[in-house]
């Protein structure tokens, strides 16, 4: 699959999934700078529609979020990470960090951090998990240097294959 193919795959499987409403991208940001005790103002801040839309802004300034989101926000943000970092991963002007793919890291083998891990992905279906199969896959195969391609052969063949 091409990168093309890969961000279509993602734009089709996650298409219609709902916004968060309690933990959102910018409060996600805020509770990895341990502020938690302004959720309502930094709410304020997110961006309302379609993941398709929220805006690179958001993503660039909120690298550290997809750790601190629930189920609901991770399902809804991790396609706008994967298809910004497919578009951008080789500007390391705009990427700093491959934290769309070491999202996807499922620990497994180390029960506690694993058992999180399938908290985090029990909304997704089984095109969701396919098409972040295809992203993992897709940079695993990257040769550009401009990705973390061993840790994604490595979570490709300890979880994702069976997916793609």
């Amino acid at each position: 699959m091409n990168q093309d193919e890969v961000i279509a795959k993602i734009e089709l499987a996650f298409q219609g999934v709902p916004q968060p409403s309690e933990i959102t991208l910018h409060v996600a940001e805020a509770h990895d700078n341990y502020d938690y005790g302004q959720d309502s103002e930094h709410r304020k801040k997110d961006f309302q529609g379609p993941w398709q839309e929220v805006p690179e802004e958001h993503i660039e300034n909120c690298q550290c979020a997809l750790t601190y989101l629930d189920p609901v926000g991770f399902r809804f943000y991790l396609p706008a990470f994967m298809v910004w970092y497919l578009r951008h991963y080789k500007n390391s002007n705009k990427v700093k960090l491959d934290n769309a793919l070491y999202a996807l890291e499922t620990y497994s083998g180390e029960p506690r951090m694993e058992q999180y891990k399938q908290e985090k992905f029990s909304l997704f279906n089984s095109d969701q998990l396919a098409a972040c199969a295809a992203f993992v896959a897709f940079l695993a195969d990257d040769r550009s240097g401009m990705t973390d391609e061993e840790f994604a052969e490595r979570i490709y063949y300890d979880y994702w294959y069976k997916y793609h």
